[in-house]
């Protein structure tokens, strides 16, 4: 499951974070800190359920549940109990008070999971996190920031100490993140082809003296990665 947790209170959004870590089905988790950036994530794709708080700056989220129509399960989190017959008003999965405890917690994701199967049957189907990426931007923290990573213009990703650096057609992102948490993320287009670097095979122009060319970019193929890479490639399978 890929959630957005929309809070403004930092402490509220580490202890969902927290939560979900907690799950073995979390695929990832984003964070806004106000209504607007809020519906620009969901908008943009690629979030499976919400968990939102009312009380939220510039955009509440009252208006972020009308904007939604009820297409994405919301679980409600909020300190106040005034809101929480009306918001069953837009098919809220579940409404959580502050503070926010892990057996209570696990009631509300149970709910969520419900409520995202009735919309979507085949949601209940499992599949690998790659596949349900595959046609999907991913978003990454870089800093306070959070940035789109257009997978069609996505080269390769290069691993600088604890963070990675995904290298696009122009420009480039830095995030903290490993690239074995990638090979969950990323579709069946990137493979490793050395233990600093991950490409998408389908940029490559040659390979030649155990480099692969992408671009302006030369990418060096480990012995240990190099076979899976050149099975991977039409043709020489």
């Amino acid at each position: 499951m890929r959630y957005l947790i929309a809070d403004d209170d930092p402490l509220v959004c580490e202890t969902v974070e927290s939560f979900l870590s907690r799950l073995e089905d979390t695929t990832f988790c984003l964070v806004a800190g106000d209504g607007l950036t809020a519906l620009q994530l969901l908008t943009a794709g690629g979030i499976d359920a919400v968990f939102l708080d009312l009380d939220l700056p510039g955009l509440d989220g009252a208006s972020v549940l009308k904007a939604l129509a009820g297409d994405i399960p919301v679980v409600v989190i909020s300190a106040s109990a005034d809101f929480g017959a009306a918001s069953y008003e837009f098919r809220v999965a579940d409404y959580l008070l502050k503070p926010l405890t892990f057996p209570r917690f696990v009631q509300a994701v149970g709910r969520l999971r419900e409520a995202r199967s009735a919309r979507n049957p085949a949601a209940g189907v499992a599949v690998s996190p790659a596949a349900a990426m595959d046609t999907r931007d991913l978003f990454v923290k870089e800093g306070t920031r959070i940035v789109r990573v257009p997978l069609s213009q996505l080269l390769l990703v290069k691993a600088e100490a604890n963070y990675v650096e995904f290298i696009l057609t122009e420009g480039s992102v830095m995030s903290l993140m490993s690239m074995k948490k990638l090979e969950e993320l990323l579709p069946s287009d990137f493979v490793r082809a050395h233990r600093s670097y991950m490409v998408n095979w389908r940029k490559i122009s040659r390979i030649e003296d155990g480099v692969a060319i992408i671009g302006k970019h030369r990418v060096p193929l480990g012995d240990s990665y190099r076979d899976t890479l050149l099975s991977r490639l039409p043709g020489l399978a």
